[in-house]
């Protein structure tokens, strides 16, 4: 009886802890979009410059890092970082929208800052441990990449918008 108990928790936990974050398929998230770019356009520019402004328009800063390993890129609103080396070949880091000059696109819900969160429909909520909310979309459980969408825990309204790829 306590082994049976014992593996219904554990098969409750498991459910319960899937539920923490909003899961989409793998072609859902390769199609996310930052204005009209999806992430997979943004990969295969492998951070180079002028594939990039192809993509997104004139930047209004572009650094790279003393060796070269990191290129930043700014715009209206947006930032976005390429790691160039670390592994097989470049990746996008981090990109973070921070004003409503620059949409994003998820699951055909197009959000920008300053939008009420309602406009993404249901979602599950993050909540951090100084018990602030947020939505985190990835595209699986364990997965180190994902977009957190943070806003006004009093007015629900979009205050950043961010993706971060830590593997």
């Amino acid at each position: 009886m306590k082994q049976k108990l014992f593996v219904f928790i554990l098969v409750l936990s498991s459910i319960i802890a899937k539920s923490q974050s909003n899961i989409l398929s793998d072609s859902e998230y390769q199609s996310i979009k930052i204005s009209n770019a999806t992430i997979t356009d943004l990969k295969k520019t492998k951070g180079k410059k002028d594939s990039v402004e192809k993509l997104l328009g004139t930047v209004t800063s572009f650094s790279q890092d003393e060796n070269e390993i990191y290129h930043y890129f700014k715009f209206n609103g947006l930032s976005i970082d390429f790691a160039m080396s670390g592994k097989s070949k470049p990746y996008i880091e981090s990109f973070e929208i921070m004003s409503n000059q620059v949409s994003l696109t998820i699951k055909d819900k197009t959000i920008t800052v300053g939008d009420d969160i309602n406009k993404l429909g249901t979602v599950v909520f993050i909540v951090a441990r100084n018990g602030a909310k947020s939505i985190l979309f990835t595209d699986c459980e364990d997965c180190d990449s994902f977009v957190n969408i943070e806003f006004d825990q009093n007015t629900k309204v979009i205050t950043k918008i961010s993706y971060m790829d830590m593997s």
